[in-house]
């Protein structure tokens, strides 16, 4: 039987690859228009965020906890990059690093998986964090 999610189903990840790299940017955007916007076309309207200490549950608590982690990192200059992804039908892996300003070693790397619906918007996003923030 076909996959329902041929853009990022089996070892085809260009389609996860441009669905993260939509959603990286999000976390180090300035404008929270912008976040929202981008948070908008990429979620679903009932979708869950969930790091280790907390869960953000719609468009909204998705858009506070990417203004917290902005507000907490990217203001002081960190910027965030994808080491790898792959995926399985409807789910993506990603590994990001943080880095400090300026460049050098990873303050902090971290491992999501995103479920997507249907219609390619994702639903569920959980953090892992393989090293947590140094700065």
């Amino acid at each position: 039987m076909p996959s329902k999610f041929p853009a990022v189903g089996g070892a085809n990840v260009s389609g996860a690859e441009t669905i993260v790299q939509k959603y990286l940017p999000t976390w180090r955007e300035p404008d929270p228009e912008v976040r929202a916007k981008a948070i908008a076309e990429l979620w679903s309207t009932d979708a869950i965020y969930r790091n280790a200490t907390t869960e953000y549950v719609g468009r909204l608590g998705i858009e506070h906890a990417v203004t917290e982690a902005y507000e907490t990192f990217a203001v002081h200059g960190c910027t965030f990059r994808v080491d790898s992804v792959d995926t399985n039908h409807e789910a993506i892996r990603y590994r990001w690093e943080m880095l400090p300003p300026g460049g050098g070693e990873p303050t902090a790397i971290g491992t999501q998986v995103v479920v997507l619906d249907a219609d390619g918007l994702m639903v569920r996003d959980h953090q892992f964090l393989d090293k947590a923030p140094t700065t």
